[in-house]
C-alpha cells in the first residue's frame, strides 16, 4: 500500500481551498505514478518509509531525502528507486503561480492480505503484552483466513512467539520450523522472479534486490554475482560496494 501524506507542504503561503483546487488532481496523478512504479521488496512483514522531495514547475524532482527510513537499506532504496523511475510528474497546473512543490510522502506496506486477515493480525499483536491467551485466539483466526498460503509464514513466526512467551515451547518450535519450511518455499520463488525481473529490467536496483534475494537462501555466490552487476550499473554504488563487502564476509565464515 502506498500513501501521500495530507499534510503536504507548499512553498507559498496558501488557503486549504486553493491548495485543493490547484493540486488536487495533480496529486492524485503523483500518487498513481509512484504506486505504479514502486516495486517494494516482500520481505518485511511491514515497513515504512517516508521521504520528502521537491519538484520544479516541470515536475522534476530536484532535491530529495528520507526524513523516516524503515530501517532497511532495500525497503529504503526501493523508495528512492521509485522516485527516480517516476520523473518526471508533469507540468503545474496552469492556474498555478508556484514555482516549486514539497511533498512529505509515505511508502507503507504490509505482507497482510485480506481485511480480516489485517483485523486479526492487529488484535493479536494488540494483544500480545496483555493478554495472552486473546492473543493466540486471534493469530489462529488470522490463520485460519489464509489456508496455509505460504506468503503468510510471518503469521506462524506470530503465534510461535506468542505460544513461547505462554510457555508452550514444544508447540513453539512446531510453528517456528513450519516458519522456516514456509519462508524458505516464498525465497526460493522470489529468487526466480527477480532473475528474470533483472535480466528485464537490466537496473542497478534489480540487481541490488536480486543480491539479497541470493543471501536469504545462502546462495552467496550467486549474490556477489548480482551486486556486482548493480555495481557496474551506478556510480551512486558505495552502499552496493559495503553489502558486497558484507557478503564476502559471509564466504570465509
Amino acid at each position: 500500500m502506498l500513501s501521500v501524506n495530507a499534510d503536504s507542504y507548499y512553498n507559498q503561503p496558501a488557503s486549504s481551498a486553493q491548495v485543493q483546487n490547484d493540486f488536487s488532481q495533480y496529486m492524485t496523478n503523483v500518487n498513481e505514478k509512484l504506486q505504479k512504479n514502486w516495486t517494494p521488496p516482500d520481505f518485511l512483514e511491514e515497513a515504512h518509509t517516508r521521504i520528502l522531495f521537491k519538484i520544479n514547475r516541470d515536475g522534476e524532482i530536484y532535491s530529495a531525502r528520507i526524513i523516516e527510513s524503515s530501517g532497511d537499506n532495500i525497503y529504503d532504496e526501493s523508495a528512492i528507486n521509485a522516485l527516480k523511475k517516476s520523473m518526471p510528474f508533469g507540468a503545474f497546473p496552469k492556474n498555478t503561480t508556484r514555482e516549486s512543490l514539497t511533498i512529505n510522502y509515505s511508502f507503507d506496506t504490509t505482507l497482510v492480505k485480506t481485511d480480516k486477515m489485517k483485523y486479526y493480525y492487529e488484535l493479536a499483536k494488540k494483544n500480545y503484552y496483555n493478554d495472552k491467551p486473546a492473543a493466540l485466539k486471534y493469530i489462529n483466526l488470522a490463520i485460519n483466513e489464509v489456508n496455509g498460503d505460504d506468503e503468510s509464514y510471518f503469521l506462524y513466526k506470530r503465534r510461535a512467539r506468542i505460544k513461547e512467551a505462554m510457555g508452550e515451547h514444544v508447540s513453539a518450535l512446531d510453528d517456528f520450523e513450519k516458519y522456516e519450511q514456509m519462508k524458505s518455499r516464498v525465497d526460493l520463488k522470489r529468487v526466480h522472479a527477480l532473475k528474470h525481473q533483472a535480466e528485464v529490467e537490466d537496473t542497478a536496483f534489480a540487481y541490488f534486490y536480486l543480491a539479497y534475494a541470493y543471501e536469504q537462501i545462502k546462495d552467496y555466490e550467486n549474490a556477489i554475482h548480482a551486486i556486482n552487476k548493480a555495481i557496474e550499473r551506478t556510480d551512486l554504488n558505495n552502499n552496493y560496494k559495503r553489502y558486497r563487502t558484507e557478503l564476502v564476509k559471509r564466504i570465509s565464515l
